[in-house]
């Protein structure tokens, strides 16, 4: 049996559409999905399917019942201009040639019979009122932050601004990220679902001294490695993967991979190896600065006189990356008040469609 077709430019992909798909499998047991972008669009294309194609996913979607592909076309989205209709038939019939054949299109638009037509397809209108979901993308371009709830998880994940605090021990990183998270969840709305970050490294830095104590050995006979820190990384990626999935609009992270590549270097040395994490633009860093916050000592910490230096160190490998960054100083209320501007300005440059 033919597939249905769903298209569109799920700018940004939300409930309503995973509800769109699975109508159209129930009608053709298969569907192939085109997602549309243009080349300017704050968010690809290819991670727009992406993102969908987890939501379906998490949603009870089998992988196997799906057909995901994008594209790209210049033409300005308008259902009222027959040029602009015909240009966009043409671009998805070329689609379609590199896809499963498609018998029928599932839409909820108001002109879903008419483009079905100029497709040579069936037609199925779901949902047209929008009562299941009560969203469609342009509402939630035009306010996100209010129908965050409307997104799934592989959205939420490529959407969520990581808000990630570094800095030398004892400098203030975990009680600044710990009180952002608190003054978002005080906002209330979805973001109540402010998720935070532990450092993985901190867990493995106990596991390593229980592992010496063991052997009667202290702490730092028991050496650093590399695999060491490549299971930092993952585990701290895939606690900030996990976060920004079931959370709201902003993860607080008390560091993350990049963080975890420069304390690769403080203990490695030459024999350091990871490769640095690629920038994002939904990620901005707060370095916390030393000056004025005593040092103190939990029994693992063991850089008071190297505080300054891996503070700098911070500072010059986010200037050489290229990574958007804010450095902190002050009392905890002054730094989570300059935190949390930051983070707004973030949001409203991320966060904007246009």
């Amino acid at each position: 049996m033919p597939a249905a077709l769903v298209t569109g430019t799920f700018n940004p992909p939300h409930m309503g559409h995973v509800k769109l798909i699975k109508a159209a499998i129930q009608k053709r047991d298969h569907v192939v999905v085109l997602v549309l972008g243009q080349p300017h669009d704050r968010f690809s294309a290819e991670l727009r399917a992406k993102a969908l194609e987890q939501d379906c996913i998490a949603e009870g979607v089998a992988e196997s019942a799906m057909t995901i592909v994008h594209g790209y076309e210049s033409t300005p989205y308008d259902p009222s201009d027959a040029a602009v209709v015909t240009s966009n038939a043409r671009v998805i019939e070329a689609h379609l040639r590199q896809t499963p054949p498609v018998d029928m299109l599932v839409t909820s638009e108001e002109n879903g019979e008419q483009f079905a037509k100029l497709l040579g397809l069936h037609h199925f209108s779901y949902d047209p009122e929008r009562v299941i979901v009560p969203v469609s993308s342009t509402q939630i371009r035009a306010n996100l932050i209010n129908n965050w709830h409307l997104l799934g998880p592989g959205s939420r994940e490529l959407l969520a601004i990581r808000a990630v605090f570094v800095g030398a021990e004892s400098t203030g990183t975990t009680t600044t990220s710990l009180a952002v998270q608190a003054a978002l969840i005080a906002r209330g709305g979805d973001f109540v679902y402010t998720n935070y970050i532990r450092e993985y490294g901190r867990d493995l830095t106990m596991r390593k001294r229980e592992q010496a104590e063991a052997i009667g050995k202290m702490e730092y006979e028991v050496p650093w490695t590399r695999t060491d820190f490549v299971e930092i990384a993952v585990v701290q990626q895939q606690l900030e993967d996990v976060a920004a999935r079931t959370g709201g609009p902003v993860v607080s992270c008390d560091t993350d991979v990049f963080a975890t590549l420069i304390w690769e270097r403080r203990y490695l040395g030459d024999k350091a190896s990871l490769p640095m994490p690629p920038n994002n633009a939904n990620r901005i860093y707060f370095v916390t600065q030393p000056d004025g916050v005593p040092f103190v000592q939990d029994e693992i910490r063991d850089s008071e006189n190297m505080r300054d230096d891996m503070t700098r160190e911070f500072e010059d490998e986010l200037i050489a990356t290229g990574r958007s960054w804010v450095a902190l100083d002050g009392t905890v209320e002054a730094r989570v008040a300059l935190a949390l501007g930051a983070i707004d300005e973030a949001i409203s440059q991320a966060f904007d469609f246009h």
